[in-house]
Formats: C-alpha cells, structure tokens, sequence
C-alpha cells in the first residue's frame, strides 16, 4: 500500500471511529456495520479500496470492544438471560443484515 492509500486508510478510520462515538448505540452500529461489510464484498473494486472500507472504515466503525463491553455490563449486572438473547439475536440479526446487504450489491451493479 503506498503513501497515498495509507493516509486515506487513516482518515477512513478516524472518521468511522468518530461515527461510532457519536451514535454510541450498539445495535445500531452493528447493523449498519454488517450491512456495508455484506454489501462491499460483493462489489467488484480493487483489492485497496476493500481493504480502505473493510478494514478502515467496518473495523474501526462496528469495533468488537464495543459489542464485548456491552456483554460484559450484562454480565456484570447479572442478566444472564438477557445476554443468552441478545447475544444470539445480535449475531442471527447481523448475518442476514449482512446478507441483504451482499444480495442488494449485487442487484445494483
């Protein structure tokens, strides 16, 4: 990755992470984010802006500490039951965001 792309990769990042500061809802975040990952990967564009809008922008803005932290407030709190749901809902619901996201691409392009 040259000089150029690199500091793309970095803006990118910067704002994604700016993005999920100020939404600040996990669910929300994880959607959008499973719906853009589903629907760049279907797209056919150079290997560098995939990996500028994957790895930049999806892994700075869905953030995995996020979800994990959340979790762990359940945890914390002991609603147990709560966790069990919502963690199974959040990665069912994010599979078939990611799917109508990947499906929507190919219909546009």
């Amino acid at each position: 990755m040259n000089k150029k792309y690199f500091i793309i990769f970095i803006l990118v990042s910067f704002f994604a992470t700016f993005l999920r500061f100020y939404i600040n809802n996990n669910l929300i975040i994880s959607i959008l984010g499973s719906f853009l990952y589903g629907f760049v990967i279907s797209r056919t564009i150079s290997n560098v802006k995939k990996e500028i809008l994957l790895s930049g922008f999806c892994a700075c803005f869905t953030s995995f500490s996020g979800f994990v932290n959340f979790l762990y407030n359940l945890i914390i709190q002991g609603y147990y039951l709560k966790l069990f749901i919502y963690l199974n809902l959040i990665v069912i619901l994010n599979l078939i965001i990611m799917y109508i996201g990947f499906q929507l691409s190919s219909k546009v392009s």
